[in-house]
């Protein structure tokens, strides 16, 4: 990160003063000081149009600190919002509800885990059903005869949920009415759809869970020992459908319709086709925030080579975090948010200085560099978030990603593939041995690299400021070594004292 990148970055700037006032706002209500700060601002920035204020030199950042001071008390404001609606009313005891089904079900050993919408409140209930039952979808209405819960939970509110409540069978029931037209319940239906289809052509359970998760962002069936598998290889990232995924959509679509040409009516054309399948493939997905994310991205940056500008990843990047946390400031304290955005900016800032330091002839040597550095661009990026979180960090994330990212690649083109030739020839069984042979080797591979010694790092437990130290010592390492200048050494040593002594 350079002075530099900051300046060309409208939007990252922007996004680092937006932050700053969720994160105060969420440890203390200032609601006054972001209003008086909002009106200062605007005052700052129409007095800079004013065209004696406007030639004087001195003031010529006037403007830009008013829009700085309207994004940090934009952002407490918009927090305080999303803070109260994940407040419960008071407890009623035992009452019936009428609530509205946003998610498709989790298994859980006993229950059925829903998203659900009492009024404008999320909750979360628990279904007990019979296993003949008819389970409830997306966009359902529901009965229920329930006690809530105010959720008092960190990782619960966040998410804007507001209590939940285990409901007990034969104390709910499906309504007939349903709820108007959304897009989010259609897609979540139509990916139901394809769930079942997909089910069909898998041999087994672990498989279809592992191939809902890959090509449909569908994560509900994966148990315990497969999640822990992932995160103990470092792929847990392939199990949620976001940037790697869209990106190998991208690429094979980007491939098929090379016959186009470069010229600049070519790559409009392509892009025309290209960016509908791409929110064809979000729409399957689910919508989920991270595959949203993935595509506005990628639809910004066609957009740009479609149009021959120049286009600069980082403010891209940081438009689509400026825009997603002015829709809801929670998703910052989202763990798939942080660490997505945590390895995307890494692999565009640190991933072109890594690219560099190896040239080769041969293709595969640098086709296996290019995914090496990708990968440690990623990690050192999501490496303080890990530890953090989850208290481990896999030391075999790369022989993982040199394995299992080719490999996700074949399984996301013969996936659909494979369900296309079984609806039109449903009885030739042989069509679906290609596909579960890779998703053997695909699981087995990475069972395999789980049960190296030592592959693992565990049990580690560090503070927030000794997440936020490790983060800057390796902003300040990396500008060491592609700046050297004396500063950047000064304040590694000052790190590590820090580090050290506090």
């Amino acid at each position: 990160m350079t002075v530099k990148t900051l300046y060309k970055s409208v939007f990252l700037r922007l996004t680092l003063f937006l932050i700053p006032g969720i994160i105060i706002q969420t440890y203390r209500d200032c609601r006054l000081i972001w209003l008086i700060t909002a009106a200062l601002a605007i005052a700052m920035m129409a007095v800079s149009f004013l065209p004696r204020i406007s030639k004087i030199w001195t003031l010529r950042y006037l403007f830009g600190v008013g829009a700085a001071l309207l994004c940090l008390s934009v952002g407490g404001l918009l927090a305080r919002v999303a803070w109260t609606k994940s407040e419960w009313p008071a407890p009623t005891g035992f009452a019936q509800y009428r609530v509205l089904v946003l998610s498709e079900a989790v298994k859980k050993p006993k229950t059925w885990m829903y998203k659900a919408k009492v009024d404008d409140r999320q909750v979360v209930v628990y279904l007990s059903a019979a296993p003949d039952a008819v389970l409830p979808a997306p966009g359902d209405c529901l009965k229920i005869n329930t006690r809530f819960e105010p959720a008092s939970e960190w990782y619960l509110r966040r998410q804007k949920i507001a209590a939940r409540a285990f409901v007990k069978s034969g104390n709910w029931e499906i309504l007939p009415e349903k709820s108007g037209f959304n897009l989010v319940f259609t897609a979540l239906k139509c990916r139901r759809v394809l769930l079942e289809r997909l089910r069909k052509i898998c041999s087994d359970e672990q498989k279809f869970a592992v191939a809902s998760a890959l090509m449909l962002g569908y994560t509900g069936e994966l148990d315990a020992e497969t999640r822990q598998t992932f995160a103990a290889t470092g792929s847990s990232h392939i199990l949620s459908v976001s940037g790697l995924h869209v990106s190998i959509v991208y690429g094979i679509l980007f491939f098929l319709f090379s016959f186009l040409g470069n010229s600049r009516k070519a790559q409009i054309t392509r892009q025309l086709i290209i960016l509908p399948i791409v929110w064809a493939f979000a729409f399957i997905c689910g919508l989920g925030p991270p595959v949203v994310r993935a595509a506005i991205v990628l639809t910004m940056l066609g957009l740009g080579f479609s149009l021959l500008l120049r286009s600069f990843s980082v403010n891209n990047l940081s438009q689509a975090a400026f825009f997603m946390l002015l829709y809801n400031p929670l998703y910052l304290f989202n763990i798939g948010f942080q660490l997505s955005f945590a390895a995307t900016y890494a692999i565009l800032i640190i991933n072109p200085a890594l690219q560099s330091l190896v040239q080769s002839r041969n293709p595969l040597v640098n086709y296996a560099w290019q995914l090496s550095s990708v990968s440690v661009s990623a990690q050192l990026g999501t490496a303080p978030l890990s530890l953090y979180y989850f208290g481990q960090f896999p030391l075999l994330f790369l022989a993982t990603n040199l394995f299992a990212i080719p490999l996700t690649g074949l399984l996301l083109a013969l996936l659909p593939l494979t369900m296309a030739l079984n609806f039109a020839f449903p009885r030739a069984e042989w069509l679906l041995i290609p596909i579960n042979k890779a998703l053997d080797a695909f699981i087995s591979g990475l069972q395999w690299l789980e049960s190296v010694p030592r592959g693992l790092v565990s049990e580690v437990r560090i503070s927030v400021f000794e997440t936020a130290v490790f983060a800057l010592f390796i902003v300040f390492f990396y500008l060491l070594l592609t700046r050297r200048r004396a500063i950047f050494l000064y304040m590694l040593l000052l790190l590590l004292a820090v580090g050290m002594f506090v």
